[in-house]
């Protein structure tokens, strides 16, 4: 069975795929997002819409970034922080706290029309003072997994790989999959 990921970005269709080892096509579609600091309530919406638009079994991506010091914000919200502030306007605003601890989460929501369940991977780490790295996308020149000492975007893509919140999400989501026989 192909799966249907509902994405405008291609690249996490190839990670998704390169994970469970089968085809997975990315569809683009106009979805409302509602707007949630809480990952979770995101991805539910987004995929039931994506089933009542495509009449077939979906899944959808989305990740947050959770500021500690900022009591869970941007979360599911970072791409509108991104896109009004920057990375590096995130870094300034956080110039007056001392602790940056930030939790990455990525989940994964499959929906068949029935029953919709949702598969998260997260990671700890923490803000850096300013931007880092050219690699990665999003937020991803600020983010520094909790041990390592380079942010997502100075990784190459084997570290990227072992500390991967989607990989994570993708493995939860694969054992699902194997188990319901699809």
């Amino acid at each position: 069975m192909e799966l249907l990921l509902v994405t405008g970005n291609p690249h996490k269709a190839k990670q998704i795929q390169a994970v469970l080892g089968r085809s997975v096509q990315a569809i683009q579609l106009d979805l409302p997002e509602v707007q949630a600091i809480d990952v979770n309530a995101v991805i539910e919406q987004k995929a039931r819409e994506a089933y009542r638009q495509l009449g077939k079994p979906v899944l959808v991506e989305d990740t947050s970034l959770a500021i500690h010091a900022w009591q869970g914000l941007p979360g599911a919200l970072i791409r509108w922080f991104l896109d009004t502030v920057s990375n590096e306007g995130i870094c300034q605003m956080l110039t007056a706290f001392e602790h940056l601890e930030a939790t990455a989460e990525t989940c994964i929501g499959y929906f068949d029309g029935a029953a919709f369940r949702s598969f998260s991977g997260t990671v700890e780490g923490e803000i850096t003072r300013y931007p880092r790295g050219n690699g990665g996308f999003g937020w991803d020149a600020i983010f520094m997994p909790k041990g390592w000492d380079k942010t997502f975007a100075e990784m190459t893509r084997e570290e990227d790989d072992t500390v991967s919140m989607r990989k994570i999400a993708v493995l939860k989501l694969q054992a699902f999959l194997d188990e319901q026989g699809l």
